[in-house]
């Protein structure tokens, strides 16, 4: 009797459990299914907003950037100007991206701002390592260099404001912004804001800005660079100009 009642219970237990099971398989399957058909149905809605378009960059920014990228390029190899008539070009290139910029939404006009920012400092850097790279008597011809362009889109601005006011715009007294390599000295390129013209202190505390987020060995080539060239434009009679201190 009592080897025939565990036999049944026995068989009981074994009978609970094949039903929990059962219940428990649809119950697992279901889940599996609807995990693997949310999943598909995320892919599905992500490949039609890819396809429509909704991650792709907006035609007018993309538009900026091609023109930035054309300004660095095309003076990649002298680093700027070599006369007044390519500085004209420069500056005129430069304020066409300055209005195409401002024309953007608000919510990329900060993003085109922010990558003729870094095409602004990645240009800086160079005319820097140009300067060091050179034997030490070599130096200072550089920097004339530099400088010699720094007054060639000087004069080109001034030419461009002076003529906006004969025909009655006004100059904007701004920096284009957005735009490519500076030419060395105040006029060079830091974004410009929607709405309105930079003033120079604003340009100066940009352009402060960017070199404190470099490393404590590159604000130490700035410093020695930036007091040559202020040394080097004192002696030549010239006033203080490019990045400030």
């Amino acid at each position: 009797m009592s080897a025939s009642a565990a036999e049944t219970r026995q068989a009981l237990a074994e009978m609970m459990r094949a039903r929990r099971g059962e219940k428990g398989r649809p119950i697992g399957l279901m889940i599996g299914i609807s995990l693997a058909v949310a999943a598909l149905l995320a892919l599905v809605a992500y490949l039609i907003l890819w396809l429509s378009g909704f991650f792709a960059t907006d035609p007018r920014l993309v538009e900026v950037r091609a023109m930035q990228q054309e300004q660095v390029k095309k003076f990649a190899a002298t680093g700027g100007p070599t006369n007044v008539l390519e500085a004209v070009e420069l500056v005129t290139s430069m304020a066409t991206i300055n209005q195409k910029v401002n024309e953007l939404p608000e919510n990329m006009r900060g993003q085109a701002q922010q990558d003729g920012g870094k095409l602004f400092m990645t240009a800086m850097q160079k005319r820097m390592d140009n300067y060091f790279d050179l034997p030490a008597e070599q130096r200072q011809a550089e920097l004339d260099k530099q400088i010699d362009q720094g007054e060639f889109m000087r004069k080109a601005w001034e030419t461009g404001q002076s003529a906006m006011k004969a025909v009655g715009l006004g100059g904007t007294g701004g920096q284009a912004s957005g735009g490519g390599p500076p030419a060395g000295g105040p006029p060079g390129g830091p974004p410009g804001q929607a709405g309105g013209a930079r003033t120079e202190e604003e340009r100066n505390k940009w352009r402060k800005d960017m070199i404190d987020k470099t490393s404590p060995e590159q604000r130490s080539r700035w410093t020695e660079y930036i007091r040559a060239m202020q040394e080097r434009r004192e002696q030549r009679g010239l006033p203080p100009g490019g990045p400030p201190r």
